[in-house]
């Protein structure tokens, strides 16, 4: 079954490339997203056999990611049924042959049981999504598009190399890559080695990650792509770098090298979030605004594994949390970019009157994000503090509190303007020359009215409408309630780290 959920997607994504009509291919794309799902939802009760010679296998950590991954991809191929329209047909046929390739690689991670096949599937992820960051085809994208790619290129060069360390620390006895194997002969590593090699991985993985200061690459890759493809970036790759960071956790673990392994984490945490603190401060690009977010959500991660304990259970909640919200959030910005064809937010004004339902998700978006209650990330946000608190790091906790708190007043000045008010201009009727998706990378479609095109009447569609709310009352669900079976779930992931 493995091997099925990982080669369907990359056969159907070959196919879309000779199958002739746009709905053909979206119909493709709906239904491989759906067999995903249906088959991912079936190992919580069913679990995979391990094939391959244990190089593919699924544990809870990998279920987890792997299940988020899924769902999100399903929601996003919902969505994009609304938000692709009078594409040309080769762009499509690369769109949709390339996104399918990205689920695929997506999976080959959360399977993969080596560490070198772990970084295969790692760097396929980077190929497969850079024609999704360039597919608007700006000069802006294609600097952003060149960014990712030798930004996270290096990052994997390095983690590479941690993974030869890693190799030679057990070349006397573990002798394999294999997780399992190493965690079974994890004390008899040389330490040296095995310490230098966790610094290297968490280099290298912790770029694709996007903490920081090895985060550059983010801001703009998540703002110049298309909204959908920014949602499964923050969604699902970088929750994907976070399990390979998980994985050398668990190798620290069975090593007794936890400590070792959470300074770091703990360290890389808060610069993530004083550097997301930085820019999303005035920030004049919604989009860069939450691709910061999403560097300050990954600090927020590294801290919680870091602390142990209950910060693993509640990192590993808030991957859930944080995946939903920013799927949720970047899809939001597609309907406004659809809406008044900017991205500055001095051109974004009075959306929740213009457009009610999209003005709603922005302001449900701001509470998500800042984990404000009644939202999941609260929930999970407030175990991390717990868990800063009661191991006795102080110093983290009020770092960790002032920092969320300073982040929450810069996104909610921002967003605030956005929603109130009236609209920058009365609405005008999008010229047929004026392309959206193809204007993405730039402020504003221009048009022959003196105003230019900063809005226009399109109607909030219900393809665009329904996926964001779907994701809107998960992360609420979550923050009143958590399901016996998702909690057994995260109480076994945690296990896997001491948690």
């Amino acid at each position: 079954m493995l091997l099925f959920l990982l080669f369907f997607p990359l056969a159907i994504g070959g196919l879309v490339f000779i199958l002739p009509g746009q709905k053909s291919r979206n119909r493709m794309l709906i239904f491989t997203a759906l067999l995903h799902s249906a088959c991912v939802f079936s190992f919580w009760k069913f679990k995979p056999a391990f094939v391959l010679n244990g190089f593919l296998g699924l544990d809870a950590l990998g279920l987890l990611i792997l299940s988020v991954v899924s769902v999100l991809f399903l929601m996003v191929s919902f969505y994009l049924m609304g938000y692709f329209k009078n594409e040309s047909d080769l762009a499509h046929r690369i769109f949709i042959g390339f996104l399918l390739f990205f689920l695929s690689f997506m999976t080959l991670v959360t399977v993969s049981r080596h560490f070198g096949l772990l970084l295969i599937g790692i760097e396929a992820t980077t190929l497969s999504s850079v024609p999704l960051i360039n597919f608007v085809k700006t000069r802006q994208s294609i600097e952003a598009t060149w960014k990712f790619l030798m930004i996270c290129l290096i990052g994997i060069a390095l983690a590479l190399l941690g993974t030869y360390f890693l190799a030679v620390a057990g070349m006397d006895n573990a002798q394999s890559l294999f997780l399992d194997k190493l965690l079974i002969h994890a004390k008899e590593l040389s330490l040296p080695w095995f310490k230098m090699s966790v610094i290297f991985l968490l280099i290298g993985c912790g770029t694709k990650m996007g903490l920081a200061p090895m985060h550059p690459w983010l801001p703009d890759a998540h703002s110049q792509a298309p909204s959908p493809v920014s949602a499964l970036l923050s969604g699902c790759l970088l929750n994907c770098a976070f399990l390979s960071v998980l994985r050398v956790g668990q190798v620290c673990f069975a090593a007794g090298q936890t400590q070792f392994f959470s300074s770091i984490l703990i360290l890389l945490g808060i610069i993530s979030l004083g550097v997301a603190y930085v820019f999303i401060l005035g920030q004049e690009d919604y989009k860069r605004m939450f691709a910061y977010s999403s560097v300050e959500h990954m600090g927020i991660l590294a801290i919680g594994i870091g602390l142990g304990g209950a910060g693993i259970y509640g990192s590993l909640l808030h991957v859930i949390n944080n995946a939903f919200t920013k799927g949720f959030v970047f899809l939001v910005t597609g309907n406004l970019y659809k809406q008044y064809h900017s991205k500055k937010v001095s051109e974004v004004k009075g959306v929740l009157r213009a457009y009610p339902i999209t003005g709603i998700f922005l302001l449900a978006g701001l509470l998500a994000v800042s984990g404000v209650p009644p939202f999941g990330t609260f929930i999970s946000e407030l175990m991390i503090l717990y868990a800063a608190v009661r191991g006795h790091h102080y110093v983290v906790a009020f770092l960790y509190c002032l920092f969320l708190a300073l982040i929450f007043i810069g996104i909610a000045d921002i967003i605030l303007k956005m929603i109130q008010g009236g609209p920058v201009h009365e609405p005008v009727i999008q010229s047929p020359n004026c392309h959206p998706e193809r204007s993405e990378g730039s402020h504003i479609c221009q048009d022959s009215s003196p105003f230019g095109l900063r809005m226009t009447n399109n109607r909030e569609s219900w393809s665009m409408i329904m996926p964001i709310l779907f994701l809107i009352v998960i992360v609420l669900i979550l923050g009143f309630y958590i399901p016996p079976f998702l909690d057994n779930m995260l109480q076994k992931a945690s296990g896997l780290l001491g948690g």
